[in-house]
């Protein structure tokens, strides 16, 4: 009987993630880990850094760059390559997918000294045409999951192995990740891991187990660093190991790639792992999936239908998250702009500090959401922004020099059918949806670089319902043992349930409502009011005016208020000088009846640190002042200021005329790792203006929006 054991071990953290999450993760995980493994020099395996992380120890734990290339050069652990800021290559430019791979190939090369032959996959998100991007970046081999193979019709019995992919001609290969193992790693005994090799082995010829998964299982997931270090997990592991090295052999991938054949040729259809797929549902969608796993778990065939049970796809997180596809399509959009610097031949350090932040800005992990809080931590959002914006202002400064701009582009930039606006001087750029309301999407400070409405809105998850379950059932008692990521949510506070509240439309600005006198700020925060009007979300015309000194986006639209004919004209000026925009609306009574109603452009803003208490709402010339997670309104109100106390960013808002204000934090109840959270989106502002139009009667409101920095 003879086995081989590969591990592959990929080591991430996320762009704009917070110093002491790195430093925890460096001291609770990577560093006892790394520091285990030079203790059994004759066991082999394989580690993936991301660039991120390698640019952060690098800077903060250079002495671990030093262990790493240390165990490289010995030749017990090979050094995998992939994405340097690890995204998702499938929903990125293809050109930018071969230039991330052959950059961390180059770091890899010049900073741990060793020439990487395999490629990490980030998420496992796998689409057929990827062969063809490894095979050009010199890549020899991927780690993808077992499931990817089970869905290609290939049995579990045939998975302890390789096989070969191509695209076009152009081959990888690719070895199955066993689920039994990396749900055993690290958290059953590691004679169970043992023994349920030697199963496999004892019934078939040869066989090579491939365990491929993230190295914060062994340290930094909840639990599981007095699990893996304090009661001796990993050591026990690697005991057990060496204690069956007679008939059970580790090494890298490229040795089993040296000195073994590969079981096949497979098609891989698109794919990821199965929670990841189950994640990518819309919520209904999903919960439906769950009931439906667990009917089948019941009747006692979960293994023989699994294969063909299968979730979504992982693009469709664009889909179920509109903030989701806005940010990507933006980078795609920014991806255009280095690219056309590259064909003008642009200065090379120029162009790699644009290409650099545009890198930075496709890191996958705020892109989604699963049993990590993902797109729904802002500061991940924000460092995406941030990259992106930055990587635009490079772009500024060559296509411009030192002089000032303004333009304005009318382009479908999320692919979806309709024209968005792109208004921008050098101090700010706006993004505008006419066909969603005419609403304003995006509000970049160049200066900062920082969107103001970095904003996820409240909707519902799947997991939603477990909250209330578990609150109902009481379920407060501790978890006694090392469980997996995806059982070790905690019992949420009962409080909690009071913010499961759901939008009707994304919670973006320049949002037209016309209300009832009925309505107060508690309906309205909790959607549950009616609208007067059929302004939300409806499709605006659209027109761009241009002049010397500035740019219009003039949009317009005939809709209904109280069933009474009413005509709404949005002006949104951008100067060529300053952080500056003007909002001018008319709205024009056309019908023969009166209409009665309060006009109220809805705005959302969220600042660099969303809710710190670092920011206050300022009420006119500092009369009114609370904290961004105050709910209040207030009358006679002419000017509002977020107001930074660091002086780094702030807003100003000046009305044309007093109106009554509401203001209150939008925050979203979102799963963890470890609990379930109520985080700070934005704060959403609504100035509210009484109408009493008569028949053709019209009213000229306005606003002037300040970015201060």
């Amino acid at each position: 009987m003879r086995a081989d054991l590969l591990m592959g071990i990929h080591f991430h953290q996320p762009v704009g993630n917070f110093d002491h999450i790195m430093e925890r993760a460096c001291d609770r995980c990577y560093i006892p880990f790394l520091e285990t493994v030079k203790q059994y020099p004759d066991i082999r395996m394989s580690f993936h850094f991301t660039g991120c992380l390698l640019e952060w120890i690098g800077n903060k734990r250079p002495e671990m760059i030093g262990t790493i290339r240390k165990l490289a050069g010995s030749g017990q652990i090979e050094i995998m390559s992939g994405g340097f800021y690890e995204p998702i290559l499938s929903s990125i430019p293809p050109r930018d997918r071969l230039s991330q791979i052959l950059m961390l190939n180059e770091y890899v090369r010049t900073t741990l000294a060793c020439e990487p032959r395999g490629a990490w996959v980030a998420e496992r998100v796998w689409e057929p045409d990827l062969p063809s991007v490894f095979h050009d970046a010199a890549i020899k081999y991927v780690i993808l999951d077992d499931t990817h193979f089970l869905y290609a019709g290939v049995r579990k019995d045939r998975t302890y192995g390789y096989y070969v992919t191509e695209d076009n001609g152009r081959s990888v290969a690719v070895f199955p990740s066993d689920r039994v193992l990396r749900y055993h790693i690290p958290f059953k005994m590691p004679e169970e891991c043992v023994d349920y090799m030697r199963g496999v082995a004892l019934a078939g010829a040869d066989p090579t187990f491939v365990y491929g998964d993230d190295g914060e299982k062994f340290g930094e997931w909840p639990g599981t660093n007095r699990w893996v270090y304090e009661e001796g997990w990993l050591r026990k592991f690697f005991d057990e190991l060496m204690k069956n090295r007679d008939w059970l052999n580790t090494m890298t991938f490229s040795e089993s790639l040296e000195k073994k054949q590969p079981l096949g040729r497979v098609y891989l259809p698109a794919g990821s792992y199965e929670e990841m797929l189950e994640w990518a549902l819309p919520a209904d969608s999903q919960e439906w999936y769950e009931d439906a796993l667990e009917d089948l778990r019941s009747s006692g065939k979960e293994e023989f239908f699994k294969p063909f049970f299968r979730g979504g796809f992982w693009r469709n997180f664009l889909t179920k998250y509109p903030e989701s596809n806005h940010m990507n399509k933006k980078m795609i959009y920014v991806s255009g702009k280095v690219q056309a610097l590259r064909e003008k031949g642009a200065g090379k350090e120029v162009l790699a500090d644009a290409e650099k932040d545009l890198f930075r800005g496709q890191c996958n992990c705020a892109y989604w959401h699963g049993v990590f809080g993902g797109l729904y931590l802002s500061h991940l959002r924000s460092a995406v922004y941030h990259h992106l914006i930055r990587s635009e202002a490079a772009v500024d400064r060559v296509l411009y020099g030192e002089k000032a701009f303004c333009s304005a582009e009318v382009l479908d930039m999320d692919a979806d059918g309709f024209d968005e606006a792109v208004l921008e001087n050098r101090e700010l750029a706006l993004y505008f949806a006419p066909h969603e309301g005419g609403i304003l999407k995006e509000l970049d400070s160049k200066a900062v670089c920082h969107n103001l409405m970095n904003i996820l809105t409240r909707r519902k998850e799947a997991y939603h319902r477990r909250i209330i379950q578990k609150i109902e059932a009481e379920e407060s008692k501790e978890l006694a043992e090392c469980q997996t990521i995806h059982d070790a949510i905690q019992v949420p506070d009962a409080g909690i349930r009071e913010h499961l509240v759901y939008d009707r439309y994304e919670r973006y600005s320049l949002i037209d409502h016309f209300l009832g006198s009925d309505v107060d700020i508690d309906m309205f925060s909790r959607c549950s009011y009616p609208e007067a009007g059929d302004f939300i979300k409806a499709r605006y015309d659209l027109d761009i005016k241009r002049s010397a000194r500035a740019v219009a986006l003039v949009m317009k639209r005939i809709g209904k208020v109280n069933g009474s004919g009413v005509s709404v004209l949005k002006k949104i000026t951008l100067p060529g000088k300053g952080a500056r925009l003007t909002v001018e609306y008319i709205i024009h009574n056309i019908s023969k009846d009166t209409v009665n109603v309060m006009f109220a452009p809805e705005l959302n803003l969220t600042m660099p640190e969303a809710g710190s208490d670092r920011y206050a709402l300022v009420l006119n010339k500092g009369q009114g002042r609370s904290g961004l997670n105050a709910t209040f309104e207030q009358e006679g109100v002419d000017i509002c200021k977020m107001h930074d106390a660091n002086g780094c960013l702030s807003c100003g808002i000046a009305f044309s005329e007093p109106c009554r204000l509401w203001h209150f934090p939008v925050r979203t109840v979102s799963q963890s790792e470890k609990a379930y959270e109520l985080n700070y989106q934005s704060s959403a502002i609504l100035p509210a203006w009484r109408l009493d139009l008569r028949p053709g009667g019209k009213k000229k409101l306005g606003m002037e929006i300040s970015v201060l920095t």
